[in-house]
């Protein structure tokens, strides 16, 4: 995967193997064919994948198949069966990402000597994974964490908030502090108040991405994946290069290929070779495209809006008056600003991601050795006809097969698990108020209004808004400090549209039942059509911002 992981072998050095452990993972594919294109077996002939259950799978294993033959012989994607390895995607993610955090070339040899054993053989992998050993392995623990758990980081929140919902309704636990109702004619009562709700939707939804890992699966098995660094033997020569140069055969029988983008990952020659050889060797594969900042981007999203949260529930027991209501709104929302700035610096390597596939040069792609680069590039030439078609392959076909669908920085299910953020934080409202005595009419006007109307709903839009300002602003229009005049600019706008929101949600549960209804009725809409208003101008967006890079490239 990312790093020459080829691992560097000398031309010379055909039966030594490299002469350093390789940050493999870098899918070697194979050609059908000679050197020369007219003998070149078509994409057609390469025998159809085989489920993970399946005993063989395409090709008889060699074990003579060496570097040399295979480069030889156009014999990059032939399956060697006798190592095909692999180690569960959850497996990998234990013990804090362990097995990510350090490059093998890094690790001493006693280290290496036992990674092989992490894995075990298998018949077919669902999952290959894609990256570079170049991006710090903490950033594809997190974005994996992310991608593997966040139903169970629902599951342990839902848990968690309806326990302590409903153990401070028969107060089990301690509500120290008091808050006024809204309204009017309640204002004499005093409501037991602490956002147990909120603390414990942090402790379950903290608890369900950290615990992913030893989770039993929730539907069939884990999905086995493809490791470079356990799939593939650190320490013996042999099994090493059978490894790094039949890599090609490793994606032949992989169901997707999952590429953990960053911004690295296209100057590796190896990655680009895995996204070449997946086409070939897996025509009805799945390619997927999962760039590293959109984890990193949710992560922020949760901190931000938790700690903005426990500010309002500051707020509620300070009893801001209206006068007060709308600085109190801006102090709460604070780490808000903070978060839109880290988005915006977080958007720039969506940028870089759309111009690199849109700017992309084999030539620029780098790798250890002058065999690895041969091998590679004679590949290339045999499947895409030329270095050149292969690049505008890249540019075009392979860049809409990736892009397809409009990757947001936050995906539908993480704009979810940021909602509950808020939504959990309403619900020790009405836990207060069903206290303090208000009568059920209120409480229901307030819980549709507030809970669901509010901070649900329009918070959706609040938070598709701040997405949509910051990726569209991402680039700094002036140096310097300005810059973060441009973040304020940009965090008024969203302020103002949430403290419009907040105050439509106010009048609504104060006038009637029938009014929160209304209103919450109106904000689901909304926030149903900011789903397909919102993907109309990331096509337009995006279409301008690639023709632009190309019109500069082309210059």
């Amino acid at each position: 995967m990312g790093l020459s992981s080829s691992s560097c072998c000398q031309e010379e050095e055909l039966v030594e193997g490299p002469k350093e452990p390789p940050e493999v993972v870098h899918s070697h594919s194979r050609a059908p064919s000679s050197s020369s294109s007219s003998n070149a077996v078509p994409p057609a002939a390469v025998p159809p994948l085989m489920s993970p259950s399946a005993g063989t799978m395409g090709s008889e294993p060699s074990r003579t198949l060496s570097k040399w033959s295979r480069l030889q012989d156009m014999r990059h994607l032939e399956v060697d069966a006798e190592i095909v390895r692999g180690i569960s995607l959850h497996a990998s993610l234990r013990n804090l990402g362990l097995l990510w955090c350090k490059s093998p070339i890094d690790l001493a040899e006693e280290g290496r000597r036992h990674l092989y054993d992490r894995s075990a053989p298998v018949a077919a992998y669902d999952i290959f994974l894609s990256h570079t050993w170049q991006t710090p392995g903490r950033y594809k623990v997190l974005s994996l964490l992310f991608q593997a758990g966040w139903k169970h980081m629902l599951q342990l929140w839902s848990i968690s908030v309806v326990s302590a919902f409903v153990l401070s309704l028969c107060n089990v636990l301690p509500l120290p502090f008091t808050i006024v109702p809204e309204f009017a004619e309640y204002h004499a009562h005093h409501c037991p108040y602490f956002p147990w709700c909120l603390v414990m939707a942090f402790v379950g939804s903290s608890l369900g991405l950290l615990l992913t890992p030893y989770f039993p699966a929730l539907c069939g098995q884990h999905p086995v994946c493809f490791l470079d660094v356990v799939s593939i033997h650190q320490v013996d020569k042999e099994l090493m290069e059978r490894g790094i140069y039949g890599l090609g055969g490793f994606l032949r029988v992989s169901r997707e290929l999952r590429v953990l983008w960053s911004a690295p990952y296209l100057s590796r020659l190896w990655c680009v070779f895995e996204l070449a050889a997946y086409r070939k060797a897996n025509p009805d594969g799945r390619m997927v495209l999962a760039p590293l900042f959109i984890e990193a981007g949710v992560l922020l999203s949760l901190l931000g809006t938790y700690f903005a949260a426990f500010l309002f529930a500051v707020g509620f027991v300070l009893d801001w008056q209206f006068e007060l209501r709308f600085v109190g709104y801006v102090i709460a929302l604070a780490p808000i600003y903070v978060l839109m700035h880290l988005f915006r610096r977080t958007n720039m390597a969506k940028l870089k991601l759309l111009s690199d596939l849109q700017t992309f040069d084999l030539a620029r792609a780098d790798c250890r050795t002058d065999f690895d680069r041969e091998f590679i590039h004679r590949a290339i030439t045999e499947w895409y006809g030329s270095k050149e078609k292969f690049t505008q392959h890249v540019r075009g076909p392979l860049r809409d097969e990736l892009l397809g669908g409009n990757k947001e920085i936050l995906p539908l299910q993480y704009i979810l698990l940021v909602s509950t953020v808020t939504f959990s934080a309403s619900l020790d409202n009405i836990i207060a108020l069903d206290l303090g005595g208000v009568p059920l009419y209120w409480q229901l006007a307030q819980a549709i209004a507030n809970c669901c109307g509010f901070h649900l709903f329009w918070f959706v839009m609040f938070l598709k808004l701040c997405i949509f300002l910051c990726d569209r602003f991402a680039a700094p229009m002036f140096p310097g400090l300005l810059d973060f005049v441009q973040t304020f600019v940009l965090f008024g706008a969203a302020v103002g549209f949430y403290y419009v929101g907040a105050e439509l949600t106010r009048r609504a549960y104060l006038a009637s039942l029938e009014a929160a209804v209304a209103w919450t009725l109106s904000a689901c809409l909304l926030a149903v059509l900011s789903f397909f208003t919102d993907r109309l101008v990331n096509h337009r967006f995006h279409s301008s911002r690639a023709n632009r890079s190309a019109a500069c490239s082309g210059t």
